[in-house]
């Protein structure tokens, strides 16, 4: 371990060599350290070291965190039951490294149990939805960014939480893991252009539109609404989503964002987590 420490912090050292082939060397076997390496190059990055060296190390602790990060989107697509949102807070992760999750899931959590004190006596499905809604959208103020769509914030759970916008497939995920914690019957419903909800039971089906306020809708009103989309209709948009593809769905979202900024480094990984998770 000791003759470890000493390769890794000699390694360390060589990031700040002139000679460039030397550099991605030393770059290259503190990749292969991973992990272990961590430590020493956050000290590196926090402490009064060289330049060059701070940057590098920067970079390189940043690729092995993007390498755990696929190692879990790896690990998610091949469980045997997908969880969707597991995969919204690794997405988020991504781009907030220092997450809380817990502390998030501890926030759904007590929406769906202030949520369910309202609505479990409520035998009238519509009734109980509009509960729900006027819980989520109207009390505590989740609403559609109509004003900044393409604001990449609007995709990441965490910054749906804090700031209670969205666009429809996030407002859409955040209701879902409510239901899920309600053992209610609502879905996903990857409409084209927009995602929805659809509520089913064996005495009753509509759709929920999370994106302008929980508005109800029949199946015809999305038809509709789908035709003004200049979609004509087709009955597999009407499909129940699964929760791989809603996921598959919120990362391409991003990625078109970020195509359209330029960032190709962020597109580059993103599109490795959305192979990941439709080549499975």
């Amino acid at each position: 371990m000791i003759t470890k420490e000493r390769e890794i912090k000699a390694l360390i050292t060589l990031l700040g060599d002139e000679d460039q082939n030397i550099r991605n060397i030393a770059r290259e076997k503190l990749l292969d350290f991973g992990e272990m390496a961590s430590d020493y190059l956050r000290d590196v990055v926090h402490k009064d070291y060289e330049g060059r060296i701070r940057i590098e190390a920067w970079k390189i602790l940043e690729e092995i965190r993007l390498e755990k990060l696929t190692d879990e989107f790896r690990k998610l697509s091949q469980a045997k039951v997908f969880d969707l949102e597991e995969g919204a807070f690794l997405l988020a992760q991504f781009e907030y490294p220092n997450l809380d999750v817990q502390a998030y899931k501890q926030q759904i959590d007590e929406m769906a149990e202030e949520i369910h004190g309202r609505i479990f006596e409520i035998r009238d499905v519509r009734r109980m939805v509009h509960v729900i809604n006027q819980y989520l959208f109207y009390e505590q103020g989740f609403r559609g960014n109509v004003e900044s769509y393409y604001d990449p914030q609007n995709s990441y759970i965490n910054r749906v939480l804090d700031r209670k916008l969205g666009i429809p497939i996030s407002l859409s995920a955040l209701y879902l893991f409510i239901a899920d914690r309600l053992d209610l019957p609502i879905f996903g419903v990857g409409l084209p252009g927009h995602f929805m909800l659809k509520f089913h039971c064996e005495w009753d089906e509509f759709y929920i539109d999370a994106f302008n306020y929980g508005q109800l809708l029949s199946k015809n009103d999305c038809v509709n609404f789908l035709k003004r989309m200049g979609y004509t209709y087709n009955e597999s948009y009407f499909n129940i989503a699964k929760p791989r593809d809603i996921l598959a769905r919120m990362i391409r979202n991003l990625v078109l964002i970020y195509h359209q900024k330029n960032q190709k480094n962020k597109v580059d990984v993103l599109e490795r987590f959305f192979s990941l998770i439709v080549n499975h």
